[in-house]
């Protein structure tokens, strides 16, 4: 799962894998900003194929949040 999240960041973002972790967040990567922010939060929805509540999606200040919020409502691992 972790490894996905990263390829679809790097991907929305421009960025390459490697400048991102788990601590990465929007003050990291100039594109994250809030349209960036949505443009994620549908891109996740739509690869992982799950919803993201708006209250989880407005707290999410880094990758690792990213990853808590796909496994509490997935169900998987990282």
């Amino acid at each position: 799962m972790r490894e996905k999240l990263f390829d679809v960041i790097a991907e929305l973002f421009k960025v390459e894998v490697q400048q991102l972790s788990d601590d990465t967040g929007p003050g990291d990567l100039p594109a994250w900003d809030s349209l960036g922010h949505v443009a994620l939060m549908a891109r996740i929805q739509e690869r992982f194929g799950t919803h993201i509540p708006v209250e989880d999606a407005i707290e999410v200040e880094s990758i690792a949040d990213l990853l808590e919020i796909l496994e509490r409502l997935t169900g998987e691992a990282k």
